[in-house]
């Protein structure tokens, strides 16, 4: 197994608080890696900055054997990945929203391999209906159909149960197996819910007021 994601004494501060504080983990390929800690412990933080959504302080993130900030571009290519909940066009399709994300994405894919991507995330039947008929568990699979749609070989997801029914949970949980399973993605799932992390994780990385 190679290393997808390494990350080397990194700290984020804003002003006198220390929102990440010398962490260091690496993630390894084929893998679901539960990313665990309380809310506020520095979970999203630390996704927003292997996003390159926000700078370190410092320290060394290197994905894909790339360091982030000299190969940004080449690097998110890789990577599909969900903050909080999805960012989606409620007025439109989720075949047009899938459209939408795929031409934003830069990559040219058939109306059929949508279709098989909806397929996958179980709403292949409500592919023509406006998402705000959606529940919110099924607005979340599309979120991960959108992130999946240029086929990253990375899907980090940030609480991606945040806000589910128990069935809702169920759904996610099954797809994220699926991703790794079937399809050999490498996944970062925060959560502050051991429990629920424990049952899809083949590893766990735990960080309490930005320390691991």
């Amino acid at each position: 197994m190679s290393t997808i994601v390494s990350v080397k004494n990194l700290y984020k501060n804003f002003k006198e608080i220390k929102a990440v504080n010398d962490l260091s983990f690496s993630v390894e390929q084929g893998q679901i890696y539960g990313f665990l800690g309380q809310n506020g412990a520095g979970k999203s933080t630390t996704i927003r900055m292997l996003l390159t959504l926000i700078k370190p302080t410092s320290g060394v993130i290197e994905i894909f054997g790339l360091n982030l900030q000299k190969h940004r571009k080449e690097v998110l290519r890789q990577i599909g990945a969900i903050i909080e909940r999805p960012d989606l066009y409620k007025y439109l399709t989720a075949l047009e929203n899938l459209r939408i994300f795929a031409a934003m994405s830069g990559v040219k894919i058939s109306e059929k391999k949508l279709l098989d991507q909806l397929a996958m995330v179980g709403l292949a039947e409500r592919a023509h209906s406006k998402v705000k008929t959606y529940s919110q568990g099924m607005k979340q699979r599309l979120g991960i159909a959108t992130a999946l749609v240029h086929n990253p070989q990375l899907v980090i997801l940030d609480e991606p149960t945040n806000g589910l029914d128990p069935q809702g949970i169920a759904d996610v949980r099954n797809l994220i197996l699926q991703l790794s399973k079937e399809m050999n993605k490498t996944l970062l799932i925060s959560s502050h819910l051991l429990s629920e992390v424990e049952l899809i994780a083949d590893s766990m990385i735990i960080i309490d007021k930005g320390e691991k």
